[in-house]
């Protein structure tokens, strides 16, 4: 709470839209097991931001990332392959297995043929069989045939079929073997392309999980660097945005009939500390200033009110009087009061934006209600400091960050 002129000075006449933002193409949601990440609230992964680290964090991690999607996809190239060859392989197994099959059940039948044959020879050679008497043996009956000629011609007849089966069977087993050698040739250089393929997926595999670790790696950096980028349109950092969220969040389930909003906290961290970057500081990924940020001495000068010190000089480092101190311009005493760990890491400091802006909202909530709206605000904003033209501009700031920065939070306590 600033009991004097905000360290700062007063604002500039509007808030200047940040350049350099460029359209990002979708990326995947960021895994929350992802070692190195920053805690920035979920609700404001799609919040855009812009730097030049940014920038240079974003190229890096597509830069690894395109190397993982091109891995990826050779090595699901070589997987459908290799399952296209090893179907084929079963479908040619199959074929030379059921190929061999006919040639054996061809082979086997030709044997018997070719038995039969041998034997139905013998007999007619035995029994003087000739080409001449088997040729009028074959002319319609007449009745001068007599039974020994019916025999030879019976015999003649059957030599005949089982010569045209033995033509016919070893036909089929001829091209069941061809066919079965042709099967045997492509599986054996098909085996093979298998074999091939199998050897560049294995090092294919070693390629992606090789080219994995940098991703996370410059996803993690990324995302740091990402909360440290100006939001668009505004002043601030996302590291900010996150505080004044989060604060306004927690204060609403602690007080729900409160109101008090984001871009109110936003608004008076404007005008107290410039959002934690008064006086050359910046905010960290914590929220932490790189320098801590203390106002005048509040000695009765300077259109402030003697505060005598309350803190031994320990914030302030005064020992004389008090000073607001950190980015929201805390008096140390009024701080032992409201003093809050904002982003639950154990550790209270005015000269955090997280602490020190759940703490103003719960300072704002003690002094007024219905922070939702003009009126209540005004009220609020003048415990926090005694000007009216110190609230006027507080709020001005306020409104313009709320309609620059669409947020889709979820709803509060009903």
């Amino acid at each position: 709470m600033a009991l004097a002129p905000s360290a700062t000075g007063a604002p500039s006449a509007g808030v200047a839209a940040t350049t350099g933002a460029v359209a990002r193409r979708p990326m995947a949601p960021v895994s929350p097991d992802l070692a190195g990440l920053p805690t920035i609230s979920r609700e404001l992964a799609d919040v855009p931001v812009s730097g030049r680290a940014v920038d240079v964090a974003l190229a890096r991690y597509e830069a690894v990332d395109g190397s993982l999607t091109l891995a990826q996809s050779h090595r699901t190239g070589l997987d459908r392959s290799r399952a296209g060859l090893l179907g084929r392989l079963r479908q040619l197994e199959a074929a030379r297995a059921a190929a061999g099959a006919r040639a054996a059940s061809a082979r086997a039948r030709l044997e018997q043929v070719s038995a039969a044959i041998g034997e139905l020879g013998i007999s007619l050679f035995v029994n003087g069989g000739s080409a001449a008497r088997l040729d009028a043996a074959l002319v319609a009956e007449q009745p001068s045939v007599n039974d020994e000629e019916r025999r030879d011609v019976l015999g003649s007849a059957s030599l005949d079929v089982l010569l045209a089966e033995q033509a016919a069977y070893r036909a089929r087993y001829e091209e069941a073997r061809a066919h079965a050698e042709a099967a045997a040739k492509e599986l054996e250089g098909l085996r093979a392309e298998v074999a091939a393929t199998g050897a560049e997926r294995s090092g294919a595999v070693e390629a992606e999980l090789a080219a994995a670790p940098p991703v996370a790696e410059q996803r993690a950096a990324y995302e740091s660097a990402r909360v440290l980028g100006l939001v668009e349109d505004v002043d601030f950092p996302l590291v900010a945005l996150d505080a004044y969220v989060r604060a306004a969040g927690s204060v609403a389930e602690e007080a729900p009939a409160c109101g008090v909003q984001w871009w109110a906290l936003a608004g008076i961290s404007r005008i107290e500390g410039r959002h934690g970057t008064y006086g050359g500081a910046s905010l960290d990924e914590r929220g932490d200033t790189t320098k801590r940020i203390i106002g005048i001495q509040l000695n009765g000068t300077n259109e402030t009110q003697v505060v005598p010190d309350s803190d031994g000089g320990s914030l302030d480092g005064d020992p004389a009087y008090d000073r607001a101190v950190g980015p929201m311009q805390f008096i140390p005493g009024t701080w032992s009061r409201f003093a809050a760990d904002g982003n639950g890491d154990g550790i209270v400091s005015p000269f955090n934006l997280y602490d020190a802006t759940l703490a103003a909202a719960r300072y704002l909530c003690a002094a007024s209600h219905g922070l939702d709206g003009d009126d209540g605000l005004r009220r609020a904003y003048l415990a926090y400091n005694h000007s009216l033209a110190y609230v006027e501009s507080v709020l001005g700031w306020a409104r313009q960050y709320e309609g620059r920065v669409a947020l889709d939070l979820p709803p509060g306590p009903a």
